[in-house]
């Protein structure tokens, strides 16, 4: 009697894990299925709901732990490469920001930036050849075209 109680209860808990374990494995699939749409899906725009603005913004010589590195205004013609840094503050959800870079009022690079959460920090890079030098502005738009900042420097 012991024994067969004992079978009993082991077929039963076997069926029980049996049954459950499917409701994981689906679990998991559902999450794959949820990460691997929300990096093929392409990144909403900015709305007006979402207030989306830059609380900063730098241009420098490099970028170390998500944060400029000896930004300025002026900056050497030897210098090989600058980035304009920006943290982009209030975003609803995933979006995007664009960093034109003009060189004498010259369109010279257009880099789109994802922006993840409603306090991100992104940057965009520029090499620079030593002929550049002189103006420099770095515009930042919206999702949909909207200016939300500007930044001149200068290469001498």
């Amino acid at each position: 009697m012991q024994r067969t109680l004992w079978r009993t209860m082991a077929v039963l808990g076997i069926a029980a894990i049996w049954a459950v374990t499917p409701a994981w494995g689906d679990e998991d699939a559902k999450a794959e299925t949820a990460t691997a749409s929300a990096v093929e899906q392409p990144v909403a725009p900015v709305t007006e709901e979402q207030d989306v603005r830059i609380d900063a913004v730098a241009i420098a010589q490099d970028v170390v732990d998500r944060m400029p590195v000896a930004s300025g205004e002026v900056f050497a013609r030897q210098v090989p490469r600058l980035y304009c840094w920006s943290r982009v503050v209030g975003a609803a959800g995933e979006t995007f920001v664009t960093h034109n870079w003009y060189y004498q009022g010259a369109l010279k690079a257009s880099v789109q930036l994802p922006v993840r959460s409603n306090n991100w920090r992104t940057w965009s890079a520029k090499t620079l050849d030593p002929d550049s030098t002189g103006e420099w502005m770095v515009e930042i738009l919206s999702a949909d075209g909207e200016p939300l900042e500007s930044i001149i420097f200068f290469v001498q």
